[in-house]
């Protein structure tokens, strides 16, 4: 009988596969999604003891330290990241194949959702989707929280889906999302100011006193004007979008904001608003999330139904593009 030598490479490969416990790469992907052993611990309903141990298990079988702890937290070394990129496709492969992808009734199905959101989006988007939801999906629960002050990172949470604001002037970002609408910027002021009389330009715009609320939306009209040269003379900066109409009313200042919300800004109010004369500047949304979760029949209902509230707030509009 002839004997069959494989090649090192390909029987080490063979030899490694059968030792590993594929649980363990459970623990890890949770471990490098989440930077934290405590929450690893907590997604997976397992104690911290019992993931601190499959992550020494795992150091021993892919001989790489895989998370290194920093100032920051904990962070995955460049073999962590290539093996989850590699383990997640996998992952989603398993899972079509054994079927957990099956079909979701939203009239019957009892999950959480996470939903993270700034101020301006929360405006638009809430209560439509807490209407929608008492309606047709009551099962479903919500968890909304708002961004820090800082950019969003490129992580997203496990089971959440993240409306951010687009930074990319009009480009969609790259990791798992979808364009749910494209706005543009206006310019508030109060009835009656001095330049409500004439057309805006920017050398005017220029010229008259700014509220700026700080975040990454005003920010990128920041970075667009330094491109040029330019900078626009802001007097008060204010940490949200809420409580800026009545400094606007009773102020000479002016305000950058989201046309979208207009209807609910100049409904009942003492203001106008006119197009920002920097038409180049686009706002774009993106709905964004964990990739594992592109095919998950509940996350895919939930996010059609963002979109689509999206898109029935977009139409009802007075602000049309």
């Amino acid at each position: 009988m002839n004997n069959i030598h494989l090649p090192a490479q390909q029987d080490r490969a063979v030899v490694n596969l059968r030792k590993i416990d594929l649980n363990l790469l459970v623990m890890f992907e949770a471990l490098v999604e989440e930077r934290s052993v405590a929450k690893a611990a907590a997604r997976l309903n397992l104690t911290s003891s019992a993931v601190s141990h499959a992550l020494r298990r795992l150091r021993e079988q892919f001989n790489d330290p895989l998370m290194l702890r920093t100032a920051e937290g904990m962070v995955p070394t460049p073999e962590a990241v290539r093996l989850a990129t590699r383990f997640r496709k996998a992952f989603s492969e398993i899972e079509n194949a054994i079927g957990v992808a099956g079909a979701f009734d939203p009239g019957t199905a009892r999950r959480t959702f996470l939903l993270r959101v700034s101020d301006y989006v929360g405006v638009l988007l809430l209560p439509r989707l807490c209407t929608e939801l008492c309606s047709v999906a009551p099962g479903i629960s919500l968890s909304v929280q708002s961004f820090e002050m800082r950019q969003p990172s490129d992580r997203v949470e496990y089971e959440g889906v993240e409306i951010r604001l687009s930074v990319s002037r009009g480009h969609s970002v790259l990791s798992a999302s979808r364009r749910i609408l494209d706005d543009r910027w206006m310019v508030l002021m109060r009835k009656g100011h001095p330049a409500a009389s004439t057309p805006l330009t920017l050398e005017k715009y220029l010229e008259l006193g700014h509220l700026k609320v700080s975040g990454v939306g005003s920010n990128i009209l920041d970075e667009l004007l330094a491109e040029r040269g330019l900078a626009r003379r802001v007097m008060v900066q204010v940490p949200t979008w809420q409580g800026m109409v009545p400094v606007i009313e009773s102020t000479d200042l002016i305000a950058a904001m989201p046309a979208h919300w207009m209807d609910s800004v100049l409904s009942g109010s003492n203001c106008v608003a006119f197009p920002m004369p920097l038409p180049e500047l686009a706002l774009s949304i993106d709905a964004v999330w964990h990739p594992r979760n592109d095919h998950d029949p509940g996350h895919k209902w939930f996010r059609e139904l963002i979109h689509r509230i999206f898109q029935d707030a977009h139409r009802k509009s007075h602000v049309q593009d």
